[in-house]
């Protein structure tokens, strides 16, 4: 039986109706998921249970999973999956990153590493009940949307991304007395503002807010005028949608071709969501190279 969906965003987003449990050993399944993913870049599964390896071997479906350095924030029985929660351990420690409730900005992950990973799963086992709404913008409509003599001076252009201007945006205490280390172990990376999909043939914005600080080759006023363009386009309500995440729901997107962002959450209402992050194909999605 083909799988029941439900549209998210006129333009993008599924939700769909089955088990991920069943994904497992249903490689049919996976390729229907697979395909849906790629033209709808964001899913939604509802009332799902996942213990962490499942939740691994689910990502692992779609591409090879992530373990970051960061040790604090891993979970204690699976180095692939990260916590981001409001949650404590018994001894004080957080559990997790990211424990303030502070709003996070538009971003998409990883655009100051060389090499980013681009898939993306969340699956919410402790969810507030008031705020923590998570958003995504697609890029291939942003894209799709700049005007004509933009689409022209970024066509095969390269950006430079700053971790640090993620950091100042959207950490500032992190950056506090690091900049010179942080410019010396995380230095700026280079990726195309435009990319394409070679199995759609659709081309997306990659043009990171919280990152990106200049398009190499054009000159201080062409940048100027051409990055805020960028920045409001990609981030147009009308290629938005907001969900609000509820116990047991999985979201899968791709980093490639969406934004995303999160509302302020309350420090008083316990959170605890699981991650994954994963590579995609080149072959079928928009991977910066």
């Amino acid at each position: 039986m083909a799988l029941q969906t439900r549209p998210l965003h006129p333009g993008f987003g599924l939700e769909v109706d089955t088990s991920l449990v069943e994904a497992l050993t249903d490689d049919a399944l996976v390729d229907e998921l697979h395909g849906l993913w790629r033209d709808h870049a964001v899913l939604v599964f509802r009332r799902q249970s996942l213990t962490e390896d499942e939740l691994v071997a689910f990502s692992s479906r779609f591409g090879k999973c992530e373990i970051v350095s960061r040790r604090d924030i891993l979970s204690p029985y699976r180095d692939e999956v990260i916590y981001f929660s409001t949650l404590r351990y018994a001894d004080g420690r957080t559990v997790g990153g990211f424990a303030g409730g502070e709003e996070l900005d538009w971003h998409s992950d990883q655009t100051f590493r060389p090499d980013p990973a681009t898939g993306a799963l969340l699956y919410g086992v402790e969810v507030p009940k008031d705020g923590g709404l998570m958003y995504w913008a697609n890029q291939h409509l942003a894209y799709d949307r700049l005007p004509e003599d933009v689409k022209q001076a970024i066509e095969g252009r390269t950006g430079v991304y700053s971790y640090a201007k993620r950091l100042k945006n959207m950490q500032p205490l992190e950056l506090k007395g690091k900049l010179e280390e942080l410019k010396r172990t995380t230095p700026d990376v280079r990726h195309p503002v435009m990319m394409l999909n070679a199995a759609t043939g659709r081309k997306a914005l990659y043009a990171d807010p919280s990152t990106l600080v200049s398009i190499e080759g054009l000159s201080e006023e062409e940048n100027a005028r051409i990055l805020p363009i960028l920045f409001e386009t990609a981030t147009n309500p009308e290629f938005v949608h907001g969900h609000k995440v509820m116990p047991g729901d999985v979201l899968m997107w791709d980093n490639g071709c969406t934004l995303h962002r999160r509302d302020s959450i309350s420090m008083e209402q316990p959170r605890l969501m699981k991650r994954t992050t994963f590579r995609l194909s080149r072959a079928e999605h928009c991977v910066p190279h």
